[in-house]
């Protein structure tokens, strides 16, 4: 994707649109791609993000492949917005099939929704994934793109609005987990992905785009946290069924085999993005309980298909700096 960074410092970006009150007007195009996939590739990617082994496919990957479609969106001539500064700050993934990685995958990338933010512009670039003419795959990628629009209220008068309301539910979180992100992650997953945005790749070209050092991938760092939970949560399955005899195991075979599903059946995620990974960096990944699980019951309820669901933290184990959040419906 060296190509889609050279065309990115060319690009014109209409400032006119981002500067005015209401969203920009969004591009109609639909950039399309027939992908055959590469299973030596597949397993590199599953390699350096652990993802453990099973019939399932690590419920990112498709997206990572659709990245230079995702470009050539963010690159249209009608779209105002710039591909250089933009900031990937929420996921959402939906598995609606299995996907057979065995027969080509067609590709369908275009922007869907633009939505005011408080420090810019949220837009949201989709991605339908086909095949057999059935959509098995969907993801929406949302960039946040800073400006100082009319639209963007300075930070004091925000801070009146915020609740100062003390009474949160009680939180308690286990551990899942530790990951450590060495100092050449961001190089080996550019190699995987192709995405050399220079941010990621060494201190020095990171820091002509103002950051300290060189920072992790999201979707690197996201991509792992997953196969952590699955692989944890798999493990667990194991103890709790070696633990039983037979009779027992098979009175438990729903609680259990529940359970066991998680081992890659991840059937939808959701992702925001808090701050950046610097490299090299010790991560601890937590699970979240709350004391309401409404929000949880309200999804398995809407997706018949989703029968559990995880809440997710990222922190670095040096400082407790929150990276990420992440809900899996598995």
């Amino acid at each position: 994707m060296f190509r889609e960074y050279t065309k990115s410092l060319f690009k014109r970006v209409d400032k006119r649109q981002l500067m005015q009150f209401k969203p920009p007007r969004l591009p109609q195009r639909i950039y399309t791609k027939t992908l055959n996939i590469d299973n030596k590739h597949y397993g590199k990617f599953c390699q350096e993000v652990a993802w453990p082994a099973s019939e399932h496919v690590h419920p990112l990957y498709l997206q990572m492949l659709s990245l230079p479609l995702q470009m050539r969106c963010l690159l249209d001539k009608q779209s105002p917005f710039p591909l250089l500064g933009l900031i990937h700050c929420a996921n959402k993934v939906e598995v609606f099939e299995h996907c057979d990685l065995s027969e080509p995958v067609e590709c369908r990338v275009r922007f869907s929704d633009v939505r005011p933010h408080a420090r810019g512009w949220e837009v949201d670039v989709l991605l339908d994934a086909l095949q057999g003419g059935k959509c098995v795959y969907k993801a929406v990628s949302s960039y946040l793109v800073k400006v100082k629009a009319v639209h963007v209220a300075p930070r004091a008068a925000q801070s009146e609005h915020v609740s100062t309301d003390k009474s949160v539910e009680a939180i308690q979180r286990e551990l899942v987990s530790t990951l450590t992100a060495s100092a050449d992650a961001g190089r080996r997953y550019a190699a995987i992905s192709g995405d050399y945005n220079p941010i990621h790749l060494s201190a020095v070209s990171a820091k002509a785009f103002g950051f300290k050092t060189a920072i992790a991938h999201g979707m690197w760092t996201l991509a792992c946290v997953i196969s952590q939970f699955v692989d944890n949560t798999a493990d667990e399955a194991n103890v709790e069924a070696n633990g039983k005899s037979t009779d027992n195991a098979e009175k438990e075979q729903g609680s259990v085999g529940d359970k066991a599903l998680c081992n890659g059946y991840i059937k939808e995620v959701s992702c925001k993005f808090k701050q950046p990974v610097y490299l090299p960096n010790e991560l601890t990944v937590f699970s979240k309980k709350t004391t309401s699980s409404a929000s949880a019951t309200s999804k398995s309820r809407a997706n018949p298909l989703v029968k559990h669901s995880a809440e997710l933290e990222v922190t670095s184990a040096k400082d407790a700096i929150t990276h990420l959040h992440a809900f899996l419906h598995y």
